[in-house]
């Protein structure tokens, strides 16, 4: 993909140039990259030891996210979905026109807590290299990826079905702007050499989505996609993906044929003949790529991911099995505060109860068993009453129709001996009364 995006463009200056200007400019082009390289690369990686004597990644940071440090936790939070909140929470109408709604169903949780700093993750593969990383001012263990590589997570081992979503938070520092790419690929392939050439070696033309990201450090970035079906594509300024920021949660949607793909709160692809409704996939890899990931500190940072199946159906479970859990609604490091991406979910729960006006429910918080049993249940209850908040401040669904309780760990949905099974039990119910 990288050599297609750098080939063409030159390909098509040398018809129109002399090849003396044409090496005066592509001269001017590779000394700019350098430049801007040289220049970043005191502050773009820097090390700092921690108490244990393990090395953690000091991130660049604008002065926004500075200025928000003090806010920043240390520690992962073990009764949320996702770990890490890499965006500001702020107003959760910052995220008004996110209408990713989560899978059901978590089947890939992936935050590396049983792993070691240092290490490459256990249940993952590789013909490459990574390891484990902390990084300053962020939650949680990252995955530094700053070679070549195929990389991906074992614990995928059937076809997905066809509605599931992925989320995670990536991160690239300044030394892979301009030259970096990072790439999500969903495949169907039949071994672990085709995994590894990323579904090509067997199977050319079947079932795949790509995205890849392009990272810039002082203009909006860019992006190709492609599938089976609609062939290879690039989109062109894409501003949250500038390296500046930091980090972007990524999410992806799949329903049948349609794709979707946000980066932040901003939906950056709606592709509605994306696959065939009923292409089945049963790899998703990660791929990172770069002539000079091995100079001068460029790395990309994969954190946080969660893979998960089934469609939203909020009106068919509450109205006719009474019930409906999701796993959408993100909180804050032990607290009861919103976060903006839970945006989606939310707006789909009050719509179903717009629709139906004699409609009342019982908002009923869970979480896993780490921690304090009264501490989690108390965190159930005010999470569920933060929940009923929202519903009637920003969706402004009558106060009369909604009830809250909290469960804690005391009703689990699956194991809490797995990091998986944890991350199902944390969840809010919505029960028809």
């Amino acid at each position: 993909m990288k050599k297609i995006f750098l080939v063409v463009p030159f390909f098509l200056v040398c018809i129109a140039c002399p090849a003396q200007l044409l090496n005066r400019i592509k001269n001017k082009v590779e000394q700019k990259v350098v430049d801007q390289v040289d220049q970043s690369i005191d502050k773009a990686v820097q090390k700092k030891k921690n108490k244990d004597g393990t090395a953690a990644e000091t991130a660049p940071e604008t002065n926004e996210q500075q200025a928000n440090t003090a806010n920043v936790p240390t520690q992962s939070d073990p009764h949320q979905p996702v770990v890490a909140a890499l965006t500001n929470t702020g107003d959760i109408t910052s995220y008004s026109k996110f209408d990713f709604i989560a899978g059901n169903k978590i089947i890939v949780h992936e935050d590396y807590s049983k792993d070691e700093i240092g290490d490459f993750p256990a249940n993952w593969n590789t013909r490459s290299g990574a390891e484990i990383v902390n990084i300053e001012g962020k939650t949680g263990k990252w995955l530094r990826m700053n070679q070549d590589g195929v990389f991906y997570p074992e614990d995928l081992t059937s076809d997905l079905p066809e509605n599931f979503t992925l989320q995670l938070d990536l991160i690239g520092n300044k030394n892979v702007s301009n030259i970096g790419e990072f790439m999500i690929s969903f495949m169907q392939t039949s071994d672990v050499d085709q995994k590894f050439d990323l579904g090509k070696s067997k199977s050319i033309g079947g079932p795949h989505f790509k995205v890849a990201f392009q990272p810039t450090s002082s203009d909006k970035g860019q992006l190709t996609y492609s599938s089976n079906l609609i062939g290879s594509q690039f989109k062109y300024g894409v501003p949250e993906f500038n390296i500046e920021k930091n980090a972007v949660k990524v999410s992806i949607w799949r329903q049948k044929q349609r794709v979707r793909v946000y980066l932040d709160s901003t939906k950056v692809l709606d592709l509605p003949r994306a696959l065939d409704a009923a292409a089945a996939l049963n790899t998703l890899a990660f791929t990172a790529i770069s002539p000079d990931f091995n100079q001068k500190g460029g790395a990309f940072f994969l954190g946080n991911i969660q893979l998960a199946v089934g469609a939203a159906d909020t009106r068919n479970k509450l109205i006719s099995e009474g019930k409906f859990t999701t796993r959408g609604i993100l909180f804050d490091v032990n607290s009861a505060n919103i976060l903006p991406q839970s945006y989606g979910s939310l707006k789909d729960i009050a719509q179903v109860l717009h629709e139906n006006a004699s409609m009342r429910v019982q908002i009923v918080g869970h979480t896993d068993s780490d921690g304090n049993d009264d501490a989690n249940l108390d965190l159930s209850k005010r999470r569920a009453a933060a929940i009923k908040e929202s519903l009637i401040t920003v969706f402004k669904v009558d106060a009369s129709r909604v009830e809250t309780d909290g469960k804690g760990e005391s009703q689990p949905a699956d194991s809490n001996d797995t990091i998986l099974g944890k991350a199902n039990n944390r969840r809010v119910e919505f029960v028809r009364l």
